[in-house]
């Protein structure tokens, strides 16, 4: 069967929200340095900024920043950072009606030293594992209520659930795909779509090439199985047929949060019903606009944003 249709999904305006994005969220300190540091020395930054991060409360915000009602849910601490995320979520247009706070806890926090002349970045970060989301947190009634679902992987039992209620209830579920642990292979079956980093297929089905392991994924149970490749762009494997994007050639300062972005950007063209194809092509634009500035939300485009930049780059 071709895989070059959309996915089905309910109707624009049938529910309260396009979206809601399940996982972490984070707080971000990003330093823009010219160089990485030799052990034991001293550097003078060249800028530094405080930013909210983490996958989906990432993804949350770029698809609010592109018009759709978007919800968020996941975990926080009682502490300064946690506070910080509830209000960098409401700044974007984000309902935090998901968002627990863990008595407590520390929420999660990263350093991100961001090398200048290429954006690379290296990511020092900590959370306490009590600042987690459970099955006991989630409201049905938020989850049943969403046209899309798009989860990050960590928390598998709190997503594992959700995965099931919003499925049941009509809604597509995505998957942001990195950390292979117990129960991400029952997540994938539950999943209309799972997008990898660029070896996940291959470390959970345990194929060494790319497009089998991609085949093998496939097979687990969601339509559109693929990975992305950073400056390579992106593959997808849609009801047997392989997609692929180049990406977009830019100039990056900070590669924080492009793959937050990138899976926003595939959800984005899922709620708007575009094919594979297309579903490429908008995820990489979001993705290479994404990495222009420092923060992994500094540069979210908005709609007009989004188009103007895919009709200069149209080839």
């Amino acid at each position: 069967m071709p895989g070059g249709g959309p996915l089905p999904l309910p109707a624009a305006g049938q529910r309260p929200w396009d979206a809601i994005c399940l996982g972490l969220n984070a707080s971000d300190h990003l330093c823009l340095i010219p160089r990485y540091p030799v052990r034991g020395s001293k550097l003078r930054m060249r800028r530094m900024i405080n930013s909210g991060g983490g996958q989906a409360a990432t993804a949350a915000c770029a698809l609010a920043r592109l018009g759709h009602r978007v919800s968020y849910a996941g975990a926080v601490g009682d502490d300064q950072a946690g506070r910080l995320a509830q209000t960098r979520l409401g700044e974007f247009g984000v309902d935090t009606g998901g968002l627990v706070v863990k008595p407590g806890a520390r929420s999660q926090e990263a350093f991100i030293l961001v090398e200048e002349g290429g954006g690379e970045r290296t990511i020092v970060w900590a959370r306490d594992e009590t600042c987690r989301l459970e099955p006991d947190d989630l409201s049905r009634e938020q989850l049943v209520s969403c046209r899309l679902l798009h989860l990050d992987g960590h928390f598998i039992a709190a997503g594992l659930e959700a995965a099931r209620v919003a499925r049941a209830a009509g809604a597509v579920v995505t998957l942001d795909a990195e950390r292979v642990r117990e129960g991400t292979a029952e997540l994938v079956s539950l999943c209309h779509v799972v997008m990898g980093d660029r070896d996940f297929a291959q470390r959970l089905t345990g194929k060494d090439n790319p497009t089998e392991a991609l085949k093998a994924l496939a097979d687990m149970g969601p339509l559109w199985a693929g990975r992305t490749m950073g400056e390579g762009g992106a593959q997808l494997l849609a009801k047997g047929e392989l997609f692929s994007h180049p990406g977009f050639a830019v100039r990056a300062l900070d590669t924080t949060g492009a793959g937050d972005v990138f899976h926003a950007g595939m959800a984005d063209a899922i709620l708007l019903g575009q094919g594979p194809g297309q579903t490429l092509a908008s995820a990489c634009a979001l993705a290479a606009i994404s990495v222009t500035a420092l923060g992994g939300r500094t540069a979210l485009p908005d709609r007009a944003g989004l188009e103007a930049f895919l009709r200069q780059h149209a080839s």
